[in-house]
């Protein structure tokens, strides 16, 4: 008689605490990681400045990795790029410290370089493209007239 009761005790247990789990409001992130959460998703989907892009690798002042196969690297001037590996770079989304290999003397990352982890594993680079920062699309997509403020009551543009 006791085992039927312990079991009971035990899947009340583990219940109430898959409960407190799936919670939406148990949630521990803060607003940093959701604001991070949300410029790693806006640089994946941003659109392209330009393809085929270089950078001087001592302008390189942050990047992160969104995934196993993407690098985002920020400039010092705050100008965003896009680096995409030849397939998935295994341990690139753990990786503490990358490198950069060019080719030659030149010292431009570029879509010819090499992503360089903490463990010597190189992944060669595909594309290396320019973002287009969320301000120059909204700019642009106002200058082709899309935007709300260019649209009379009736949805149509003015002539």
């Amino acid at each position: 008689m006791d085992q039927p009761m312990t079991r009971m005790a035990a899947a009340l247990l583990a219940a109430s605490c898959l409960t407190l789990l799936t919670a939406p409001g148990c949630s521990s992130s803060s607003p940093r990681a959701r604001a991070r959460a949300d410029q790693i998703e806006a640089d994946l989907n941003a659109p392209i400045a330009q393809s085929g892009a270089q950078v001087q690798r001592y302008r390189i002042k942050d990047w992160s990795v969104p995934n196993d196969h993407t690098v985002i690297i920020v400039t010092d001037d705050g100008a965003r790029y896009r680096a995409q590996t030849l397939g998935p770079c295994q341990g690139l989304d753990f990786a503490q410290r990358l490198g950069f290999v060019t080719r030659g003397s030149f010292n431009q990352v570029d879509r010819f370089s090499s992503v360089v982890l903490d463990d010597g594993t190189r992944c060669a680079l595909t594309s290396f493209d320019k973002l287009k920062t969320a301000e120059a699309k909204a700019l642009d997509d106002y200058e082709k007239g899309d935007s709300p403020e260019k649209k009379d009551d009736s949805g149509a543009k003015p002539k």
